[in-house]
């Protein structure tokens, strides 16, 4: 058949419009998560767009092969192997697949600045081979199943395939279907090595059993089944140690330092914005420093282009221990000290030079209002309070005294 008559009386085309404007609707409700600069990012975020674009290259896929199957082509002496009617019949959905791939990202490329790397292609060329597999799973429904239950199962089972596993507490259970790149990327992140490889083996698994079911005759046709079972069984294998996670740290190689104090290092999308962050940050700690405090040594945004405040919040906030101390895991564990974190936070980054309007964002007014009494007071005697509750961050025998003395 001519390809332009393959095209023009392929589902693809009908479905093709549909699925495109879905898409295109949709993706605004995913710009906010896209982390903004990062190409690798907005790459990820398009494959939450999978929920809609697997379920129909799957469907189209099954309506192909049923028109195969009407036509008794391979029930002749047909010039071309299954396989190779397969794929020509696939091609119209195929290119309707990768065309909301390629949309998908579009939409969302508009957050990112410069140009795609190695990460981005990485992701995208894993969306399309889970296009690819998910049309070969269709077509070997509709090549096996009644004409009334192949469509309705691929676009069903496409859709809760992609779906359902995120509600799931087995996560290995999301890593294999593709969506779950979409969490990653923060700026400091790129995708995880073992998400992409459980990814591309379970895809793997899903053609070579798609060409098992078409190629093999007689009962050689079930090797389809632990064929697909073994490549599912090492992509949950590698799976496994994720988590829910999608992203390993990014090299760090590719960060650049200064040489100050603090030692500010950026990514390569924040260096347009290092004499701003330097500035600031070197600001922050010439306060912190007045104030008796010993400032962080190194500084690291996480975002491409940030603000003056949230420069100097991270500054400041550096101080405060990011983890819980090992007093509180025990069980039936009480830390006081629970109750002084937001306080020092919010005299910290005060005293960094934050306005008290983005403190009272993201602290709330009564805590800035509390604190704001301490800052009344002599700077040794602040200076005493600090130390005082930042002395319960890491134990649990001492109580935050947070009120000022009177």
């Amino acid at each position: 058949m001519p390809w332009h008559t393959l095209f023009r009386t392929s589902a693809a085309l009908r479905c093709a419009p549909v699925l495109y404007a879905w898409i295109a609707m949709y993706s605004s409700e995913l710009t906010g998560w896209v982390t903004e600069g990062y190409w690798p990012s907005a790459a990820a975020q398009s494959a939450f767009l999978l929920n809609f674009t697997v379920p129909a290259v799957a469907a189209c896929g099954a309506w192909e092969a049923l028109k195969v199957r009407r036509s008794g082509v391979l029930g002749a002496a047909p010039s071309r192997s299954a396989t190779t009617i397969a794929l020509s019949a696939l091609a119209p959905v195929l290119a309707m697949g990768a065309g909301a791939v390629l949309l998908a990202l579009a939409l969302l490329a508009p957050r990112a600045d410069g140009l795609p790397g190695r990460s981005t292609a990485l992701i995208l060329a894993t969306e399309l081979l889970v296009v690819l597999a998910h049309a070969v799973a269709g077509y070997v429904l509709g090549s096996a199943l009644p004409r009334m239950l192949a469509v309705p199962l691929a676009l069903i089972g496409g859709f809760v395939w992609m779906a359902y596993p995120a509600s799931l507490n087995t996560f290995w259970v999301r890593q294999l279907n593709g969506r779950n790149l979409s969490e990653c990327c923060a700026l400091d992140q790129v995708p995880s090595p073992r998400a992409v490889a459980s990814v591309l083996l379970t895809v793997t698994g899903l053609v070579a059993a798609g060409w098992i079911r078409l190629r093999l005759r007689g009962h050689l046709r079930w090797s389809a089944l632990p064929a697909l079972a073994v490549a599912v069984l090492l992509g949950a294998w590698i799976a496994a140690p994720l988590g829910h996670q999608a992203s390993t740290a990014r090299p760090l190689s590719e960060r650049s330092c200064t040489d100050g104090a603090p030692r500010i290092c950026l990514w390569p999308e924040q260096r347009p914005e290092t004499a701003r962050i330097t500035t600031w940050s070197v600001q922050a700690a010439e306060r912190l420093r007045a104030a008796g405090l010993t400032p962080p040594a190194t500084v690291t945004p996480l975002t491409v282009r940030p603000a003056e405040d949230e420069v100097r919040v991270l500054v400041a906030t550096s101080l405060v221990p990011g983890r819980l101390p090992q007093c509180a895991h025990q069980r039936g564990a009480r830390w006081p000290g629970a109750g002084a974190v937001a306080p020092l936070s919010v005299w910290l980054t005060l005293t960094a030079g934050a306005t008290p309007g983005s403190v009272e964002g993201r602290y709330g007014r009564p805590a800035v209002a509390r604190v704001s009494q301490i800052m009344t007071l002599p700077a040794a005697d602040q200076l005493a309070w600090y130390e005082r509750n930042m002395a319960t961050l890491d134990r649990c025998d001492l109580e935050p005294v947070l009120e000022a003395a009177r």
